[in-house]
């Protein structure tokens, strides 16, 4: 299922993390916290559905030092997702768990399908629960960070984009419990909630909603990584719980 992969020799004087697992590693947000967090672990972990795109993340992620090993796997599939679990529990420590896929629809309820409903279910919120719950041992022994990448559309409540905000605000309800059963155990929950950000994901949107897309006006996937880097090297007796991003006013006006 992963194929591990030797990345370069890591000066003995440069000081770095365990682990990390980053899903959604292929392109975006999932790519850039990938990157990002290269530079300060010893192994990284990627989860994507491209093989070829989790190789060239792989490729940018070894030329910064960390050991590398990718897992194609349909998070959707609950055989895939449960092999995954069970072969990701094996991790000797792990220091941060980057939950940075995600699958958006957007429907009237009248003209929705169940299937895309399962389907946001099982990416946003069941895959997150399975691997976050698999994975607390090593968590536990390298005193790790959990992270969710979120939607603002978790607290807001638009029309058609029920099943997405209702998959969304899922996970914000784990992620907060999830913090109360964790805090006790030295473990930090960070929940990254982002608006428009220039992805992929976000230029489909787009173009199926008949808008000119134009990234420079968004979030930039680097600027979040950035961030999220940022809030997890914090001494370990701060813990951000919340953070809320979005383009800045004068940058998308101009």
């Amino acid at each position: 299922m992963g194929r591990p992969r030797k990345g370069a020799r890591v000066p003995a004087s440069t000081e770095r993390r365990a682990a990390a697992v980053v899903t959604g590693a292929s392109s975006g947000i999932g790519r850039a916290l990938a990157v990002r967090f290269a530079a300060t672990v010893e192994q990284l972990v990627l989860i994507g559905r491209d093989r070829a795109r989790l190789d060239a993340v792989a490729r940018q992620a070894e030329s910064q030092g960390a050991q590398v090993s990718c897992h194609v796997t349909r998070l959707d599939a609950p055989a895939e997702l449960d092999a995954l679990a069970l072969a990701l529990g094996k991790l000797p420590a792990l220091s941060a768990l980057l939950h940075a896929a995600g699958e958006y629809a957007s429907d009237p309820v009248a003209a929705s399908k169940a299937s895309d409903f399962d389907r946001l279910l099982a990416v946003n919120l069941r895959a997150p629960y399975v691997l976050t719950r698999a994975l607390l041992d090593p968590l536990q022994r390298g005193s790790g960070d959990i992270v969710f990448i979120n939607s603002s559309a978790a607290g807001q409540r638009r029309a058609e984009l029920s099943a997405y905000g209702a998959s969304k605000a899922g996970l914000v309800a784990f992620a907060d419990s999830l913090r109360q059963e964790c805090n006790p155990l030295g473990l930090r929950v960070l929940s990254v909630f982002l608006g428009a950000t220039a992805t992929p994901l976000q230029a489909h949107i787009h173009a199926r909603a008949g808008r000119r897309y134009e990234p420079t006006t968004l979030l930039q996937a680097e600027d979040v990584a950035a961030i999220v880097h940022a809030a997890l090297a914090l001494p370990r007796g701060a813990e951000v719980t919340d953070l809320h991003l979005r383009p800045a006013a004068a940058h998308r006006a101009g």
